[in-house]
């Protein structure tokens, strides 16, 4: 890389010819103290990027690097790169040029540079790995410009909104992800101001595009292996065919023709749902069309790694199944999903037809409160037996069988029948034969079970689920989510007592965004404590747990789950005010807005 004189760099394309350093130092002292954004001679990006720190209040003079220790060196992006980044590395070999990789927020992942001068001072600015160069913090550079805007730039001396900085020159060029399309780092070339040539900005994204083909190349393997193995399941047979990953979706023709948009959404949300399982299997899916589809799951490896699964769709049953009672609300239950009215309407009719059934699930999801308004709705009493704390059987046992013994025959509900093992099982296979052998009478109503797992004994696999004619799948609130908009004043009527509470639609649409992995039981526990604090009629998002006012795609670590809890509170108090929020807690204004958006805090929290 050639040098030049000082401002006499001339590119086309993003970078546009500068009038000299010393005349773009005048145009920044001259936007700085009229702080206006009208400011003739500045290119537009670098204009807009001066807003964004003046929005920001970032200082002018002195960057505010974040430091983040737990930076992802093990990464696609950084495993990728490592290669390509060194063989950059030899080629620049006595210049004084720095490369450096970050990832999607502007933290830096990887330096490399081989001039001692330049590392000196890049690390007087932490201009160094595990410090974050967003935009928020730092103002106007090669990384985090590159970041706010998404597309390549070159930042030269007084361009960069920081004082400290006016004596670099930095081009950054966003890396995207190959398959998923979306933002993953910058690469970025950072010099002297007065030492870099007109090359910079090309050959950093040239490096960016190197480091995307190496992770095509990564990627490619693993896709092309899933991309096969469903090529093969579409010419083995003329059914519907799905394959799945994390980052790709094949459907075939056969599934397209014979599903339709909801449909085939709900085969991919159950179908992903498993696209992770090491092992073969199949279940069941209600679809919002009325049809129960079985899905056969096959995983896919690439070599060692699992690259997905490939899934063959056959239906159970016609479509509109029981349509005739779709709309059947059971007592002291909420939902109207296509899936929930489905599973409802199917276990009435179990009951109706005098069918022992067994509900599974996930748990939390409300088997138990289903089968209970099955029998509400049929008027009949209810005994409830819990496995997992049953104790010995000589006890429940003869007492369950003399319960039953009577003129008006209850249904017997088993909860969590996988936790029986041992001696129990035979004992209550002797029951179950004779309930179903002998004398109405002397035989329970109705007799369903919850199943939430695996059996803790081998022999319950088939022992206990024989007597059961029907099984049905109660869905996870993620499958149903719009379900929320009922479940939370149902809920919430069940929990405030003489009180009237409801909650706001801002309040319901953050509880939808959630994935509830703990299903309704999770909901009602976030609900209960929420209505336990609150002072008025009206839940809001503010009054929500802390895990709940925020929506991060990845597991936070426990101090970054203190330091969000701690903003939450601390905006909460100060009524969203951030800047005040900020300074109560020692940091930068510039630094809680990086932070809020890290965090996936929304707006409407406080």
């Amino acid at each position: 890389m050639g040098g030049q004189e000082p401002g006499a760099l001339d590119v086309k394309g993003d970078v546009v010819a500068t009038r000299g350093n010393e005349s773009m130092r005048d145009l920044r002292e001259l936007f700085l103290s009229r702080g206006s954004p009208e400011v003739s001679g500045v290119r537009d990006v670098i204009t807009a990027s001066w807003r964004r720190a003046l929005e920001n209040r970032v200082d002018a003079e002195r960057p505010e690097p974040v430091y983040v220790p737990d930076r992802d060196e093990e990464s696609l992006l950084a495993h990728s790169a490592t290669p390509v980044l060194a063989n950059l590395s030899e080629e620049l070999a006595g210049h004084p040029a720095a490369i450096l990789l970050t990832d999607a927020n502007g933290l830096v992942i990887d330096r490399l540079c081989t001039d001692r001068a330049l590392v000196s001072g890049l690390d007087r600015v932490s201009l160094a790995p595990g410090y974050s160069y967003a935009e928020e913090s730092v103002g106007t550079n090669g990384i985090g410009t590159a970041v706010e805007c998404q597309k390549s730039v070159l930042v030269s001396g007084f361009e960069h909104f920081n004082g400290v900085l006016t004596g670099f020159e930095c081009a950054g060029a966003p890396i995207v992800h190959p398959v998923r399309g979306h933002l993953v780092g910058v690469l970025d070339l950072t010099s002297w101001a007065d030492a870099s040539g007109p090359l910079l900005l090309t050959l950093a994204r040239t490096t960016a595009k190197r480091i995307e083909e190496a992770m095509l190349a990564s990627t490619g393997a693993r896709e092309l292996s899933l991309f096969r193995e469903y090529l093969a399941a579409c010419q083995r047979g003329s059914g519907a065919v799905l394959a799945v990953n994390h980052d790709v979706v094949m459907v075939n023709s056969h599934a397209e023709e014979r599903y339709d948009v909801t449909d085939r959404s709900a085969l991919i949300t159950h179908a992903t749902d498993l696209a992770g399982s090491a092992k073969p299997a199949t279940v069941l899916a209600d679809l919002p069309s009325g049809i129960s589809a079985r899905l056969e799951y096959r995983p896919v490896y690439s070599g060692d790694a699992l690259a997905g699964g490939v899934f063959r769709v056959k239906n159970q049953t016609a479509a509109r199944r029981a349509s005739a009672r779709a709309d059947l609300q059971l007592p002291g239950t909420a939902g109207t999903s296509p899936q929930w009215r489905q599973a409802c309407a199917a276990a009435d009719a179990s009951f109706a037809a005098g069918r022992w059934l067994a509900l599974s699930g996930e748990p939390g999801t409300g088997k138990t409160s289903m089968a209970r308004a099955i029998a509400l709705r049929h008027g009949r009493r209810q005994v409830v037996l819990d496995c997992r704390t049953a104790g010995d059987h000589d006890v429940w046992l003869p007492a369950l069988a003399e319960e039953v013994l009577c003129s008006d025959p209850p249904v017997v509900l088993f909860q969590h029948v996988e936790a029986l093992a041992g001696n129990s099982l035979p004992v209550l296979s002797e029951l179950f034969t004779a309930w179903q052998n002998g004398a109405p009478h002397g035989a329970p109503a109705w007799v369903v079970a919850t199943v939430g797992g695996e059996p803790a004994d081998s022999a319950a696999q088939g022992a206990v689920p024989a007597f059961f004619a029907r099984k049905i799948e109660v869905p996870p609130l993620r499958h149903r989510i719009e379900d929320v908009q009922r479940l939370v004043p149902h809920l919430l009527a069940r929990r405030s007592g003489s009180r009237r509470l409801s909650a706001s639609d801002a309040c319901v649409r953050q509880l939808m965004r959630l994935p509830w992995p703990g299903n309704v039981r999770q909901l009602d526990e976030v609900l209960a404590a929420a209505a336990h604090s609150v002072r008025s009629g009206v839940l809001d998002v503010a009054d929500l747990p802390a895990e709940c006012r925020t929506f991060a795609r990845r597991r936070l670590t426990k101090l970054e789950t203190i330091e969000r809890d701690a903003i939450l509170r601390s905006l909460a108090a100060n009524r969203g005010s951030k800047e005040r929020a900020a300074r109560d807690l020692g940091m930068s204004r510039a630094t809680i807005y990086r932070k809020i958006r890290a965090f996936g805090i929304v707006d409407e929290t406080w």
